[in-house]
């Protein structure tokens, strides 16, 4: 038979856990949502008009203006979606990294992968668009580009060669 100290021993240890726990969930919420409204502060423009515009944004930028760990901002935002006026969006699709274009702009690995499936899906098929070609037009939209980087980002997008594109 246990004594009334030790119930009431019981019970107390068993309010600090659940109130610990409760403490845990607010926090996670809280940086949660901490970290959302960073990435809203930073992609507004995407927001507004869609993935041509978003910019480049590394976990390390948002950590450092929310003051927390990057290995924090990584566990928060694994398997978290986002809904935005332009579909829902996993979390770790806003994090992603840059291209230079044109002066001290820098255009996100996405949008220029965005941009490059735009101009072969319009490309004539009899003459389809060489990798170069590609880099020379991005070059005249501002967007220093290597072909390298061009022919990676075209694959990446499972589109073939202009050779294999072409109609006859």
């Amino acid at each position: 038979k246990s004594s009334p100290q030790a119930t009431r021993d019981f019970i107390r240890d068993k309010i600090q856990a659940a109130r610990i726990l409760i403490e845990s969930i607010e926090q996670r919420r809280n940086t949660l949502v901490k970290i959302a409204r960073t990435i809203v502060e930073n992609q507004r423009e995407f927001l507004d008009k869609g993935v041509l515009q978003l910019k480049p944004l590394q976990m390390q930028e948002v950590a450092k203006q929310i003051g927390i760990h990057v290995s924090t901002v990584s566990r928060a935002v694994a398997k978290k979606y986002l809904e935005t006026p332009q579909g829902i969006f996993p979390m770790k699709y806003f994090f992603t990294g840059g291209i230079a274009s044109g002066g001290d702009s820098v255009a996100s690995t996405r949008s220029v992968k965005a941009v490059i499936k735009e101009m072969l899906d319009s490309e004539d098929r009899h003459n389809p668009l060489s990798d170069q070609e590609i880099v020379e037009r991005l070059r005249g939209q501002g967007l220093d580009i290597a072909r390298r980087t061009v022919t990676k980002y075209r694959k990446s997008l499972g589109v073939l060669s202009s050779r294999q594109r072409r109609a006859y």
